[in-house]
């Protein structure tokens, strides 16, 4: 027994005068509770069964009972500490731990369950309970996925079969409708930088309109088919689903359009559903009755059955957003033709026209006539909030916006907690919010109109927005509806129907990307974000394997939680990993699912099998560097790091390391292993690790195996050559131990693109044949102070350190590149900052890459050097948007045939990542399977 340090945990004793002898005719109880005092001669403790923890200021906090404790992964653990800590959470009201069965290993997991603070946590469908409203809670089901991929706002096929089909003009979209489309997102980050009063005004300020106006009846055929393109999918290889040209609640697309034609563009008279994937009319009705001759409308309706998988609340209002969503898309579209589009009405009988199911909803009826030069009517109010000081010129609250001026309201806005939980962290990198209040004369308007608007201020250049809240007409608003009704009752302005979305300054890049970069927050729910942030603070042996979020965790008759009640509920019971388990065998691979666990952070190591895949289990290069190191500080091995790709499964690696007399390793880096034709060799970038060329070798698509060159001087007994020259000779001699003749596939990105290209100058010297050659991004990167002093290796040259920090961090901008900036004055510093950042990295790692960088950094040919190689190899260069010249741009005759220049929409760094390699990858393969 022994006292614990401040911030520790133990058990709560008492001493004292006032401790008594014992329980009356109670020994053996008196016995155990009753102890000797370590601390004072003849002194007398008593053991309290609590378990609580010193604070910094001396007051001791309760963090559980000692009858709680179990013994899980080799650690005693307090059950009611692991659910103060979940507690300690801002979203979490309560939560409790427990120890459930795990039938993969056989042994006993951690579970957290928890209840939603309403208050600080909302979520879609706040009120909906059980299975109903489970995947807004957690996206484990994938519920919402699976839907949007079945297409659920079509019609089916079967209802459609048999009806006369109008095939519409137009269905490959243009440049500028493909680029429209895929700037128009939802926006969750915000890169573009700051934001100021002016940049607001500019954002909320009444768009300029065409003025050219002609008649309805000059509409053809073709015309109403690039307009009605702009209502289809768009599908890019970066992306699981269709992009449309506006937003969707949930992207469901659930809103349905409807044409009707009184003799107009050609169509004969009828009512037509477009059909957004076939990019064709299909004939449903003969008419509803207000469609004049000559005209043309267009009906909205919402299917029931698209949404209810996910929305149980406010169906018909998240519908009518999306009908407003798409009415902006015409009042946008329709002035380039000279026409407008308006309300006609709201007419129920219209629904039994369009000959759908009786539960699906009619939303509205416009009208598309000649343009009069009037912009359409925009009855909202807009109301804006400045986030702290993020917005120059504007301090921080709500202002009405009116005229061209904001008239300030207060300080108080609508804040964090009051958007869902999931969007709390979008509304933290935001430096603005706007809040729609509908003032439309018509009920069924109200909403129609939040959701024009919101699509005009989201098709602004430069700006990026994403909802995060609405008011309800069937009585449940979410909550920052109900915070905006209070501020504007406090300011004395009227509520009324409402939407409010965040948003900030979004980059070109950002623009541009047809990636689902922007999607990639809402891929986890609340319970697996509560996870996330437990795994931050917890003790590895602490975090529970799973976080369960229920409506609410049954009690106690005195209010406690009911942990046995608990324990045994259908939905504990329910949590439990799937998938094969194969137990690690012998002490190498027992060994190694321990290591393998904790670099990957599983949260019980002991759920590791002998078959699980390193880069499955979410590896990546700073995990498999740090792994690599422990197995060969633990086994006296010599492993090359770029073992795990060549033996990425547990079983292979530990045969790896009991080989007593393993090959040497190849610097020949797996990134695709399949294909049917001769390999791809791929040259890295300035610290010659490949790891970041895995996402290319996967998408690339090339029915070719492809292998990274990796740099020598990577691994610990390896010095890096001096000359390109070299680099290139021992690269070739490692080519060819793979294939001895050709004819050779080349590819080098960023520096490697020099290497590549010395590389085939060298084979075909040796009378070897390259059949293509492709440099990708082989300009620099343009840095800060980047051309001042030339290529030039000092840790005084800003540029220097910031391609430097660049090979660790991939990228050369944000607070972390600032503070290294900051911090650096030498290699030592550089390391050591770098290490801190990065901590997977061992600093005899880091220096080894930095010295690669400094060897090669100045490489470059001289004009001579160059003059002397001409290749003829077909070459095709692949340039970044941003990038600087590169080493061949300005030269002449280095190929015997002019090459192939690819202008790429992806900057340096993110032509590799998640939302550019998609586009890469397309532009490679158009490239290289024409030779296959």
């Amino acid at each position: 027994m022994a006292p614990v340090g401040v911030g520790e945990t133990g058990e709560l004793y008492l001493g004292g005068v006032q401790v008594a002898r014992g329980y009356l005719d109670r020994p053996d109880q008196t016995a155990r509770a009753f102890v000797r005092s370590p601390l004072e001669p003849g002194g007398r403790l008593y053991r309290t069964g609590d378990v609580c923890r010193w604070n910094p200021d001396g007051t001791l906090q309760f963090a559980g009972r000692t009858d709680s404790q179990v013994k899980l992964r080799g650690h005693r653990i307090e059950l009611e500490e692991v659910a103060s800590r979940v507690e300690e959470h801002t979203w979490v009201r309560r939560a409790a731990a427990v120890v459930t069965d795990d039938p993969r290993t056989g042994r006993p997991s951690l579970v957290a369950c928890v209840e939603l603070n309403p208050r600080t946590a909302a979520v879609m469908d706040q009120d909906v309970r059980g299975e109903r409203g489970a995947h807004h809670q957690s996206k484990a089901s994938k519920l919402q996925v699976k839907a949007q991929l079945s297409n659920p706002g079509l019609r089916p096929a079967d209802h459609l079969a048999g009806r006369p089909v109008v095939e519409l003009p137009g269905r490959t979209p243009t440049p500028e409708q493909r680029r429209e489309v895929f700037a128009r997102k939802t926006y969750r980050f915000y890169e573009g930088g700051p934001v100021t009063r002016d940049d607001l005004l500019a954002l909320l300020a009444p768009r300029p309109r065409h003025g050219r106006s002609r008649p309805l009846a000059d509409l053809s055929l073709t015309e109403l088919g690039v307009l009605l393109r702009w209502f289809g999918q768009y599908r890019s290889e970066e992306r699981l689903l269709p992009k449309y040209a506006y937003a969707s609640p949930g992207a469901l697309y659930a809103t349905q359009l409807y044409v009707e034609s009184g003799g107009a563009a050609g169509l004969a008279a009828g009512v037509y559903y477009h059909h957004p994937v076939d990019h064709t009319l299909v004939r449903v009705g003969e008419g509803t009755g207000h469609c004049p001759a000559g005209g043309l409308l267009v009906h909205f309706l919402g299917r029931t059955r698209a949404i209810e998988p996910v929305y149980k609340n406010n169906i018909r209002e998240v519908l009518e957003f999306e009908a407003g969503h798409m009415l902006g898309v015409f009042e946008e579209m329709l002035p380039g033709h000279g026409l407008a589009v308006a309300p006609l009405g709201h007419f129920p009988a219209v629904r039994s026209a369009l000959d759908v199911a009786e539960e699906d909803h009619y939303l509205g009826t416009f009208t598309i006539t000649a343009a009069d030069g009037r912009p359409p009517q925009d009855p909202t109010e807009l109301y804006v909030q400045a986030h702290g000081d993020r917005v120059a010129g504007l301090p921080h609250g709500l202002y009405r916006y009116a005229d061209g001026t904001l008239e300030r309201l207060g300080d108080e806005v609508v804040e964090a907690r009051h958007v869902i939980a999931i969007n709390q962290g979008v509304y933290g990198r935001a430096a603005f919010g706007i809040s729609a209040v509908s003032r439309a004369a018509e009920p069924w308007l109200e909403y129609i109109a939040l959701g024009t608007r919101l699509h005009h201020l989201q098709r602004v250049p430069g700006f990026g927005l994403m909802s995060s809240g609405y008011s309800s007409r069937s009585g449940h608003p979410l909550p920052a509806a109900r915070r905006l009704d209070d501020l504007l009752t406090a300011a004395g302005r009227a509520g009324g129907a409402s939407y409010f979305f965040v948003g900030g300054r979004v980059s070109e890049r950002q623009a541009a990307s047809e990636g689902m970069y922007e999607d990639s927050v809402h891929t986890k729910g609340p319970a697996e974000m509560i996870r996330d942030e437990l795994a931050r603070f917890l003790p590895d042996f602490m975090v529970p394997g799973r976080v369960l979020v229920l409506d609410s965790l049954p009690l106690t008759a005195n209010g406690k939680v009911d942990t046995k009640a608990l324990a045994a509920s259908p939905e504990v019971a329910a949590a439990r990993p799937a998938g094969p388990y194969v137990a690690p065998a012998g002490p190498t691979e027992e060994w190694l699912a321990e290591a393998w666990g904790t670099a990957l952070k599983y949260p019980d190591v002991s759920q590791v099998s002998a078959e699980d895949d390193f880069f499955a289990c979410g590896g990546n290069s700073l995990v498999s560097v740090a792994l690599i190191n422990r197995i060969n500080r633990h086994f006296g091995t010599r492993l090359a790091l770029q073992v795990i790709f060549e033996a990425p499964r547990l079983r292979d690696l530990a045969a790896r390391i009991d080989d007593d007399a393993p090959a040497p390793a190849s610097r020949l880096v797996p990134l695709a292993r399949e294909g049917g034709f001769s390999p791809v060799f791929c040259w890295p970038g300035l610290g010659g690790y490949p790891m970041n060329l895995r996402l290319l070798g996967r998408t690339a698509g090339v029915d070719r195996p492809v292998l990274g060159i990796q740099a020598h001087g990577i691994n610990a007994d390896e010095t890096p050559y001096g000359t390109i020259r070299e680099m290139a000779r021992a690269d070739i001699a490692e080519i060819r131990r793979v294939q001895p003749y050709g004819p050779y596939t080349l590819w080098g990105y960023s520096f490697g693109a020099r290497v590549a290209f010395e590389a085939a100058w060298q084979l075909e010297e040796a009378g070897e044949k390259v059949e293509n050659l492709l440099l990708i991004c082989p300009g620099n990167p343009k840095v800060r102070g980047g051309t001042a002093r030339g290529r030039e290796v000092s840790y005084t040259d800003p540029a220097y350190v910031t391609i430097l920090f660049s090979v660790f961090t991939g990228t050369i901008e944000g607070p972390d590149l600032d503070a290294c900036l900051a911090a650096t004055r030498d290699e030592d510093g550089f390391v050591a900052y770098v290490h801190r950042l990065v901590p997977a990295l061992d600093e005899a790692t880091i220096r080894r890459i930095t010295r690669i960088v400094a060897t090669t950094y100045e490489f470059d040919y001289t004009f001579r050097e160059l003059a002397e190689r001409t290749v003829s190899a077909p070459v095709t260069v692949f340039k970044a948007r941003g990038d600087d010249y590169s080493f061949l741009e300005g030269s002449s005759g280095y190929s015997t045939a002019p090459p192939t220049v690819v202008d790429l929409a992806g900057d340096h760094y993110g032509v590799l990542k998640e939302e550019g390699v998609g586009e890469l990858a397309a532009r490679v393969r158009e490239v290289m399977l024409p030779t296959l």
